[in-house]
């Protein structure tokens, strides 16, 4: 409970999204997919609108459909509309696949999801996955992570893998068709290729149903943070060799995620050493321009957990100071599980830093410092964030690097990176950029 007395539970986050949204942007990760939501009259998201803004590469609103229930529906066969709903919206859009979710009030009615999305699947002849209770999960990211999850499971994991090294990435998170997704995905297929390692579907990442569905190809399974599953579970779900890193974010976090990849798929470590020490040796050779700029400069790091974690790794790799760490999701582990990304390279967090898990709207605009700060006077001389409801406080007038979900003022026309060796270098760039505030 807060000093107010106010319990802080119910207080406005920075980040207010559900897992309803985090379905909403998983179906949008997927071409050809499009989202159900089983609800009543009235209850509609407008969860497309949140995307307007962010995602200047592909309009979402032809990606969500409705069912309305009316009252007597609602109470004599709601499973009747949400099959017609489901046939008429697949012959207007032809998707490849459906996401179907219920509103929390149609949860509540003790609907079996799963045994209807086996009916709708019968009569519309596309997968269609459920994803019971996202409605009422925490947060964005268990509502993303539930759409990976879920496409996992329909895999038909039994078929063999096919010849050569193929590996499949699952949990890659991906909010919108902009050009650093496209650069991101490009680095990480160009590092693989390096252990002569083919990195087949991404989930998610924009591919159509169809592509994510043929994951058994692969002979191992990566995952990301975002995916919500350990190592073994990862592993009994795919059968494949399986394991979770943090995010190639930073030169440690990127080898660490080569290494993981490399050892899953039994590539010869001499040949891993090799491209890591000249990867290695290429960005470290541009990153020590920035150092000499950022150094002993304060970073305050906005962001969800695994890109928090990655950013302090990267921080430390120019010299930068981190005062102050956000964590704003509620379901990515916390403090405990930002303790564990460090350690997957060998870094702690530094006994300066501050750290503040899922804070409120009220308590991270007053963490800004004065709106007209005096000269030298703001807390931080960077900050790394999404775009929250921030403005009018100090945070406005600390130079910023916007990144993560959402971004209404960063957005990519060209191809640039922040995962990988490359990312590593551009976000060193954009950092002294903000510095400089020269962009």
């Amino acid at each position: 409970m807060s000093d107010s007395g106010f319990p802080g539970e119910f207080a406005i986050p920075p980040l207010a999204h559900t897992g309803l949204f985090g379905a909403f942007l998983g179906c949008h990760a997927i071409s050809d997919a499009i989202q159900v939501l089983h609800t009543g009259v009235g209850c509609k998201g407008k969860t497309q609108v949140h995307l307007v803004e962010h995602d200047l590469g592909r309009e979402a609103h032809a990606k969500v459909g409705w069912t309305e229930l009316t009252e007597a529906e609602w109470i004599q066969a709601p499973l009747v509309r949400l099959r017609e709903a489901a046939r008429e919206l697949c012959r207007r859009r032809r998707p490849g696949g459906i996401v179907l979710t219920t509103s929390t009030a149609v949860e509540y009615t003790g609907v079996d999801l799963e045994a209807a999305a086996e009916a709708v699947e019968g009569e519309v002849g596309v997968p269609v996955l459920a994803l019971p209770g996202v409605a009422s999960s925490p947060d964005l990211y268990s509502g993303y992570s539930a759409v990976v999850r879920a496409l996992l499971g329909r895999v038909d994991w039994s078929r063999p893998p096919a010849e050569g090294l193929e590996a499949a990435l699952a949990g890659y998170f991906f909010h919108r068709y902009e050009h650093e997704q496209a650069a991101n995905l490009a680095e990480l297929r160009r590092l693989a290729e390096g252990l002569g390692v083919n990195l087949g579907p991404v989930l998610l990442s924009g591919e159509p149903m169809e592509a994510l569905l043929a994951a058994h190809h692969a002979s191992a399974v990566l995952g990301l943070p975002y995916l919500g599953l350990d190592d073994a579970a990862l592993g009994r779900l795919t059968m494949r060799p399986a394991g979770v890193v943090g995010l190639p974010l930073g030169l440690r976090a990127t080898t660490r995620w080569l290494q993981a990849l490399g050892g899953l798929l039994g590539v010869e470590p001499e040949r891993v050493r090799r491209l890591i020490e000249r990867e290695e040796g290429r960005a470290s050779s541009r990153l020590g321009l920035a150092r000499r700029v950022l150094s002993g400069r304060s970073l305050a790091i906005i962001a969800d957990t695994p890109l928090v974690a990655g950013f302090m790794l990267l921080a430390q790799e120019l010299g930068l100071t981190c005062p102050l760490v956000a964590l704003l999701d509620r379901s990515l582990g916390g403090e405990e599980g930002l303790r564990a990304l460090l350690d997957q390279v060998g870094a702690r967090i530094p006994v300066t830093t501050k750290v503040l898990v899922a804070p409120s709207l009220l308590e991270l605009r007053d963490l800004g410092g004065p709106l007209e700060p005096r000269a030298g006077a703001a807390p931080f001389d960077l900050v790394v964030r999404p775009d929250l409801g921030l403005a009018g406080t100090g945070w406005a007038s600390i130079p910023t690097v916007e990144v993560g979900f959402p971004a209404r003022r960063k957005h990519f026309v060209f191809p640039l990176p922040e995962l990988g060796y490359a990312g590593a270098v551009a976000l060193a760039g954009r950092l002294m950029d903000a510095l400089f505030e020269a962009h």
